[in-house]
């Protein structure tokens, strides 16, 4: 039986018999169970927004000062306090070098890199152990009724991790990138389930859809159910922002005080993940046969990883999936370092303090909600297809690395202000929210019923792949210059790449490839 049949609620008695072991009986999709889907991106979303974009990075640039020498001369701690450990070494021969910028020291060689470089390798590293991560669990968020247990599982660990964060010293500042990982890992893990379940609602729906053959129609039921995900993942992360705000306000702009914030994005976390468990249903895939003189665990990590392969044989057949994957490894890679390298450069070129970079995230945040919310509306009134928005918005984001860049040539312009830093706070946070409403959406209509997981896994893995990159080139560029405006070449490079690649994508045609794929065995 074709895996489109089995995923649709059957009422009558002679297909009841033919739902998958588990499977909620004749339940089609309701408002709560898409309030429940919601409360994902509700509990996980500041995670990403307020800790992982401007209180993690600013923790970890500090305590990189904090454990630093100067630039100008290695015999000179960054911040002083207590005498460290350092030997000696004479001043490098650029002696006009800004005094602002400062070097972290590895304990056994003498290996220097920038403080804001610090950060930006801490996340590579997380990104690239959250691939692994998100590989071996696809497998079993794809059988039985692991998904819905998998989401909850990795949430209440990310959440506890990120509480965490409040119990650490200048001295052990290396936990902090160990926390880091760790609970990047875990919201990577978190994100594929929960994308996982969107292509299941809509499929649900009742009256169930019969308009796979339009592209605008169908776009716009996708469209608007990731857009109320993303919404309200973005008004959770204002809310958490605004508090946390007032947190550090309250206790002085400290150390502390950013790692308090840390602290009530994870118990943020931590709290929602009982409405979710009650509103969400299990929504289980096929079983999985294991073999009973075989770990469990082990087979299931060994089906993450044969499914991937898979999943990129089976792509390999879906041109359009294939052009839809090589867009988004570069677009997701720029848009998620424009906000590192933003958040850093205000720290420390235009020397910005924690409560005003805080002021800047809750305008992107504001603005992300708009943005989540308005795109679905104007994609219908313009009768844009989803690839036309797709378009649009990768062209907006391009303007934020292009104005960057005009720093080089301009006095008054190009990011020599903190103004300036709030007014593209407002249109990042716009394109923020419109990418991610868009881009779920998007791949949604191009994947194969019963294979969600899976192909959401790829689609993060490509995400997530390509975030690897992108700090990492950063952080280099950074080192090797000591000018982060610098990266801004790269970024707005990347996004004009990614134009091309998209204008080859045929929705129509992708989706028509999904369908026939939709019967073809995993095993084969």
């Amino acid at each position: 039986m074709p895996l489109e049949d089995e995923l649709h609620h059957k009422p009558q008695a002679e297909t009841a018999g033919e739902q998958h072991a588990g499977e909620d009986q004749g339940d089609y999709t309701t408002h709560s169970e898409v309030m429940g889907w919601c409360l994902y991106s509700w509990a996980a979303e500041p995670f990403i927004v307020s800790a992982v974009s401007t209180y993690v990075p600013l923790l970890l640039e500090q305590f990189a000062r904090e454990n630093g020498v100067r630039l100008d001369d290695h015999s000179k701690p960054c911040i002083h306090k207590e005498p460290i450990d350092v030997t000696p070494l004479p001043p490098p021969p650029d002696s006009t070098l800004p005094e602002t910028l400062m070097l972290f020291k590895r304990r056994e060689h003498v290996q220097y890199i920038d403080t804001s470089s610090y950060a930006l390798y801490t996340f590579s590293i997380s990104v690239a152990i959250q691939t692994l991560v998100v590989i071996s669990m696809s497998g079993a968020a794809d059988r039985g009724h692991y998904r819905k247990q998998l989401l909850l599982m990795f949430g209440v660990v990310g959440a506890i991790v990120t509480m965490l964060f409040r119990l650490i010293s200048s001295e052990r500042y290396y936990l902090s990138s160990l926390f880091a990982i760790v609970a990047n890992s875990c919201f990577g893990a978190v994100n594929v389930c929960g994308n996982s379940f969107l292509p299941i609602l809509v499929s649900n729906l009742k009256p169930p859809s019969s308009s796979r053959d339009s592209v605008v129609s169908n776009g716009n039921q996708f469209t608007k159910i990731s857009g109320l995900g993303a919404a309200s993942g973005y008004i959770s992360a204002l809310i958490v922002q605004i508090m946390t705000m007032l947190i550090v306000i309250k206790t002085g702009s400290t150390t502390l005080s950013i790692q308090t914030a840390i602290f009530v994005v994870g118990l943020w976390w931590f709290v929602f993940q009982l409405p979710l468990a009650m509103l969400l249903k299990s929504r289980p895939g096929p079983t999985l046969v294991l073999k009973p003189d075989q770990n469990a665990l082990l087979q299931y990590v060994r089906y993450g990883w044969h499914t991937l392969f898979v999943s990129i044989k089976h792509a390999s057949m879906l041109r359009d999936v294939l052009i839809y994957l090589l867009g988004w490894f570069i677009v997701s890679d720029s848009v998620v370092t424009i906000n590192s390298a933003a958040v850093l450069f205000a720290r420390s070129e235009l020397l910005m303090s924690t409560p005003k970079l805080v002021i800047v995230g809750i305008l992107s945040v504001l603005f992300a909600i708009f943005g989540s919310l308005t795109v679905p509306y104007i994609q219908r009134l313009f009768k844009i297809t989803p690839k036309g928005s797709l378009l649009c918005v990768i062209v907006g984001a391009s303007v934020i690395p292009f104005y960057g860049i005009l720093g080089f040539y301009f006095y008054g312009i190009g990011l020599k202000h903190e103004w300036e830093m709030y007014m593209l706070a407002v249109w990042y946070g716009f394109i923020l929210g419109a990418l991610a409403t868009v881009s779920r959406s998007l791949f949604a209509m191009l994947i194969p019923k019963g294979k969600e997981s899976t192909f959401f896994s790829l689609f993060s893995v490509t995400d997530k792949g390509s975030s690897i990159l992108g700090p990492t080139i950063t952080a280099l560029i950074t080192d090797k210059t000591h000018n982060i405006r610098y990266c801004f070449y790269f970024l707005f490079l990347l996004l004009i790449i990614a134009l091309p690649i998209y204008a080859m994508l045929d929705v129509e045609r992708g989706r028509q490839e999904a369908l026939e794929l939709e019967t073809v065995d995993e095993d084969e």
